[in-house]
């Protein structure tokens, strides 16, 4: 070796040849903490490997996509919507406006549990009226309606839900409690005039039983 050169290989001072790094080995892996080394750099999308006993146990146990607080709460406005709207479009049917045209009847619920209220409405012009639920032929005598024939589950449950009145204002709201037992039946208002009851309307009403 000629004086004033130097060996490419010799180590810094205080420093070893077998502690130093080589050529394209890389920066120094981080040292270890409790036996492990931690991740440095990872990427975002690098979730870590479920079956490694050290990873986190949220890691792990991550709960399926419609346990996520976004999707539930998406879930619930959904919900609140679809109500809102059923029951706005419900307000705009019952009870119904008065009317002075041809005479109708309209009940607030389509179906009702035996027992439970059942609100009915009558609209048209000043007349005198009778409401049934659940007959199917009726007669006046001496000004009151008596029901002589039922729908098929009807039997002796059918029932005069309002006698001969006068229709006023155009429009009479009143309830009734379920009768009935389950089957399909009908609310049927009629107009009368002295002993004879003519049938004008009617409308659907089952009970649940």
């Amino acid at each position: 070796m000629e004086p004033g050169e130097e060996r490419a290989d010799r180590p810094e001072p205080g420093r070893s040849a077998a502690a130093r790094p080589e050529a394209g080995a890389g920066p120094d892996p981080a040292p270890s903490v409790n036996g492990r080394r931690p991740r440095l750099g990872g990427s975002p999308a690098d979730d870590g490997d479920p079956s490694d006993p050290d990873e986190p146990i949220w890691k792990k146990h991550r709960p399926p996509f419609y346990y996520q607080p976004r999707v539930i709460l998406a879930f619930l406005i959904v919900v609140l919507f679809v109500g809102a709207v059923a029951l706005s479009s419900r307000r705009d049917t019952w009870p119904p406006k008065a009317r002075c045209g041809p005479p109708a009847v309209a009940s607030s619920v389509g179906h009702a549990r035996t027992g439970y209220p059942v609100y009915w409405a009558v609209t048209g012009a000043a007349t005198r009226y009778a409401v049934t639920i659940g007959a199917s032929k009726i007669r006046v005598v001496d000004g009151t309606v008596r029901i002589t024939g039922t729908e098929s589950l009807g039997s002796d449950k059918a029932m005069v839900v309002r006698q001969p009145s006068q229709l006023t204002g155009c429009r009479v709201i009143g309830h009734f409690r379920m009768p009935l037992p389950a089957g399909e039946y009908h609310l049927r208002m009629y107009t009368i005039s002295g002993d004879t009851a003519k049938q004008v309307s009617q409308t659907r009403i089952d009970s649940d039983g």
